[in-house]
């Protein structure tokens, strides 16, 4: 074949299936690889997808709790405020009866007056 002799073919055929081989592991090398990359970018993607649902998640149940302890201050303000009209009424009605009463040109205070005292 082509003058050449038995020696040199058959190591030409070898280094031919040599390259074919190599070219084959390349192949498979390159191919495993990408896998691994497409795997290896899967698991990212899917740790930062749950990372970011437990993060919403905590942020949510903050949220939630702010929004509760909102509520109850409020609440709170409420009947705070409440508590200080009717206190304020309580002290606006002692303020018109005690100016209701007579003076009557005495010292101290009258037995009508007294009775006006918180107990």
């Amino acid at each position: 074949m082509f003058g050449l002799s038995k020696p040199i073919l058959i190591a030409l055929a070898a280094l031919a299936l040599v390259l074919v081989i190599s070219g084959l592991v390349y192949g498979s090398v390159h191919e495993i690889r990408s896998m691994v990359n497409d795997a290896a970018a899967d698991a990212k993607a899917l740790a930062d997808q749950t990372w970011t649902a437990r993060i919403e998640k905590a942020n949510a149940e903050a949220n939630q709790k702010i929004a509760d302890q909102a509520t109850a201050v409020i609440q709170i303000q409420a009947d705070a405020a409440d508590r200080v009209n009717a206190a304020s009424q309580q002290l606006e009605e002692l303020r018109k009866r005690n100016a209701a009463l007579p003076d009557g040109g005495a010292i101290g205070l009258s037995a009508d007056r007294v009775r006006l005292l918180p107990d």
